[in-house]
């Protein structure tokens, strides 16, 4: 049986996912639309082409990233190992990020994220916890 904090981290995995994919489908339609405005003005402009192109460039990123968070969601929620420590290391980058805006922007909404981040990382190096997914390898 999976412990609550393994499907709360992996929901979270999933929700941000779905964040970065909400995005990317929003940075490419609005992308999109603005190139679209510009060819009306004006035919093949270079500002056109760079808007398109520089559009579907971030969106598709954005998508492979989301595909990564929701990958990883899914190692958390199967229990593998690689799962858990690419999620810790990840995890300390958001919170050291998190802690760097913290000091430049204390809004609630940063207070949450380091809470959050740093709570993700304290849960994943408990010795319970890493055996868990020790043994989940394993089986």
């Amino acid at each position: 049986m999976r412990p609550l904090g393994v499907k709360l981290i992996a929901v979270l995995l999933w929700l941000r996912g779905a964040a970065y994919a909400f995005g990317a489908l929003a940075l490419l339609g609005l992308l999109h639309l603005s190139a679209r405005f510009m060819s009306a003005v004006a035919n093949d402009t270079f500002l056109q082409r760079l808007t398109t192109g520089l559009g579907n460039t971030l969106g598709l990123g954005l998508l492979l990233f989301a595909l990564f968070w929701v990958v990883l969601g899914f190692g958390i929620w199967a229990m593998k190992n690689w799962a858990r420590i690419l999620t810790l290391v990840f995890a300390t980058i958001w919170l050291l990020w998190g802690l760097l805006k913290l000091s430049h922007f204390p809004t609630p909404w940063h207070i949450a994220r380091v809470v959050v981040d740093l709570a993700i990382v304290v849960y994943l190096i408990l010795p319970d916890v890493k055996q868990l997914f020790a043994g989940a390898v394993q089986v």
